[in-house]
């Protein structure tokens, strides 16, 4: 879709535990939006980073791959919001209870059902607001 476009989607965080994920997520989104740069975190190690004023950051619900013990998706976006309102959050999960579909939306991110249809949506919400 975007390929025609050649839009910039700038600065990128993806904060996902499963490597392979990310990756792809990762040539997805450099695909579609050239010239994009993109940095991967695990978990909480993006806060850390978001003086470099991100675009977008497009996190996971659950980060508890490698570490039982994470925090939520949630909670460091909450923090993240915080500390600047301004950011642009997409939340990428697997979860389909509506629950935490609302608890995102309070938090003031967007969330996207992690499903075949994930990227594609992901892209559009992307696109739409480029434009």
């Amino acid at each position: 879709m975007t390929s025609d476009l050649n839009l910039s989607a700038g600065l990128i965080f993806i904060v996902e535990d499963n490597a392979m994920y990310a990756r792809v997520l990762e040539m997805f989104l450099k695909n579609r939006f050239p010239g994009t740069e993109v940095e991967i975190f695990e978990g909480d190690a993006v806060q850390s980073n978001l003086h470099k004023n991100p675009d977008f950051i497009i996190m996971d619900y659950y980060l508890d791959g490698s570490q039982p013990n994470a925090p939520t998706g949630l909670a460091i976006s909450k923090d993240i919001k915080s500390k600047k309102p301004e950011t642009k959050i997409f939340m990428l999960s697997g979860q389909q209870d509506i629950k935490i579909a609302l608890a995102v939306k309070a938090a003031g991110c967007l969330y996207l059902v992690k499903n075949e249809s994930a990227f594609q949506n992901l892209e559009e919400l992307i696109v739409r607001d480029l434009k």
